[in-house]
């Protein structure tokens, strides 16, 4: 029997995965993780600068326990 393994979330999904997940706060909460600041994390999920890896990661491991905003 063949063990399968977990799949890795590409780092431009994951920019919509956490833009329905998001909440009040977050910006800042992203930027003591990683060390960014709020305007670069804010000009990142609106999509005007491309995604890293480090906040790809940040973002996902805030969100990735929580609903989906029903709009």
């Amino acid at each position: 029997m063949k063990k399968q393994l977990k799949r890795k979330m590409n780092r431009t999904a994951i920019r919509p995965f956490y833009r329905a997940r998001q909440r009040q706060g977050d910006y800042t909460r992203l930027s003591e993780m990683t060390g960014y600041s709020v305007s670069h994390i804010s000009n990142v999920v609106n999509g005007t600068r491309g995604i890293n890896d480090t906040l790809a990661n940040a973002m996902y491991s805030i969100s990735r326990r929580r609903v989906k905003e029903v709009a």
